[in-house]
């Protein structure tokens, strides 16, 4: 993703923290279980408010 679409982070500014990108993540599993059809591990690797471009996940089957 190129833009943090959490609507409780826009006012927000960039933090070392992840705590608020886990409901993205959240919302990532949920989806790509559902596309796969099995169980996902996802791992938040880099995030908008942490001062990266781009927000970034890795995503794998278990």
């Amino acid at each position: 993703m190129f833009s943090c679409e959490c609507p409780m982070l826009e006012k927000a500014k960039n933090s070392n923290s992840l705590t608020w990108c886990h409901c993205t993540a959240g919302y990532n599993k949920k989806l790509f279980e559902i596309v796969f059809e099995k169980p996902v591990y996802v791992e938040i690797v880099q995030s908008i408010r942490q001062g990266f471009d781009f927000f970034l996940l890795r995503i794998a089957v278990q």
